[in-house]
């Protein structure tokens, strides 16, 4: 585990968080920093703007652990209340900072907003406070430290608005001693379930003595070992490509998207896509990550068989005698959205997501894949279940991991190797 002296609680302040008005994006974002700055976070609380209820959370947190992280409060008005708390847990009075006041001064005026006579609270810090500049509001933050149980505690006093705390608790984090980081591995599945994956995973971890975590993030599941050594770390990567390699996504928390990026940028090829029962989604899914556009040059969304057929000139009669959900439709899909887009890589999805429009030889679920390349095209034949969005997701992401399964198994080999 990491040293005792970096252990940490978050603490999130503020009705609006209380009552869900307002995500709580901060405290997520705090854990992932401490976590890499080695520390051992303990707790997440959460406290409305009331006094009893500050207290109670933040002794809490200092029972648990060295350093308290705070977000929210710091602003003007009376239910701000983190800085008046802090002092009185520390047994200190509050003190007002003169230079903090002069960068409120210049805040309000750059921003043209008049200032009224409750502002000066935010220039009020516990005495003996390290106090943070905020170059990005009008809010400092500050570190106060006390005593609890013979021990050195520290409580962190961050803005709540994320645009202020994130630079303010990296430049913070920069100035510590650092522990020793944990290692932590994450591994990405597509195509298998918790139970399954769960059932299989745990008798094996009990005999490594290991603890695994597990996440679904739909279509995919992430499995998680936190702190381990590398030899734990490749002992468990070795057991996964053994038993799941026709469902494993990555050593990595990357999602099927991202790993696309990845593959496209490395290799420096561009794709185009023609979806049918996918509606656009692979499409989708690529362009919500930025960048997508130096690899991403387009798609064609045939739905029905007259665009399979105006649009990406599939032959009329594969149409008639084959039918949209089939291998020589996914092809010729995938080498004319190739050719029209003058793409490296055509990627083609033709399937019958449901509820209706299945058969006896082509069931709900039924799904072709088509790839196209300066070597030709191939298709890959699917069968997905359990309804309409899971049958559409579920194509749209395995169509990506397929498109990219060769550089994907050199990439867990070189991660095998390197352990």
């Amino acid at each position: 585990m990491s040293s005792p002296d970096l252990s940490a609680c978050i603490v999130s302040t503020g009705e609006e968080v209380l009552r869900g008005e307002l995500v709580d994006s901060n405290s997520a974002e705090l854990s992932r920093r401490l976590g890499e700055a080695g520390f051992d976070v303990q707790l997440m609380l959460t406290a409305g703007d009331r006094r009893r209820d500050l207290d109670f959370v933040l002794e809490t947190a200092l029972a648990r652990a060295d350093w308290v992280f705070m977000t929210g409060g710091l602003g003007p008005t009376e239910d701000d209340l983190t800085a008046e708390v802090v002092a009185t847990l520390a047994g200190v009075e509050l003190q007002f900072d003169p230079a903090s006041w002069q960068h409120i001064e210049r805040r309000f005026a750059e921003f043209g907003i008049p200032l009224t006579d409750n502002n000066r609270k935010q220039a009020l810090f516990p005495a003996g406070a390290r106090i943070l500049s905020n170059p990005n509001g009008t809010a400092p933050g500050f570190v106060a430290t006390l005593q609890r149980g013979g021990r050195q505690k520290h409580v962190v006093a961050l803005p709540g608005p994320p645009r202020e705390m994130q630079p303010m608790v990296a430049a913070l984090l920069g100035e510590l001693p650092q522990a020793r980081k944990p290692s932590h591995s994450f591994i990405r599945f597509l195509g298998i379930g918790e139970s399954s994956l769960a059932d299989v995973m745990r008798p094996w971890a009990e005999q490594q003595g290991l603890e695994l975590g597990y996440r679904a993030i739909f279509p995919e599941l992430e499995l998680k070992l936190y702190d381990a050594s590398p030899a734990q770390i490749g002992a468990l990567r070795r057991f996964v490509l053994e038993r799941f390699a026709d469902v494993l996504l990555d050593f990595s928390a990357l999602s099927t998207p991202q790993l696309c990026a990845t593959y496209l940028t490395e290799t420096g090829q561009t794709l185009a896509v023609a979806e049918s029962c996918t509606g656009g989604l692979v499409g989708k899914v690529i362009t919500d990550l930025p960048g997508a556009s130096a690899y991403f040059l387009g798609g064609v969304v045939s739905y029905a068989n007259s665009a399979k057929h105006g649009l990406l000139g599939v032959d009329a009669a594969s149409l008639t005698t084959h039918g949209a959900v089939s291998e020589t439709v996914a092809q010729q899909m995938a080498r004319s959205v190739r050719e029209r887009f003058g793409a490296d890589l055509g990627l083609a999805i033709t399937g019958i997501a449901g509820p209706g429009g299945g058969s006896d030889d082509k069931p709900v679920g039924t799904v072709w894949l088509g790839m196209a390349d300066g070597a030709g095209s191939r298709a890959r034949h699917r069968r997905f279940v359990r309804g309409r969005e899971w049958v559409r997701t579920f194509a749209a992401h395995d169509g990506l991991r397929w498109l990219m399964s060769d550089w994907l198994t050199r990439r867990w080999q070189t991660a095998l190797d390197g352990d």
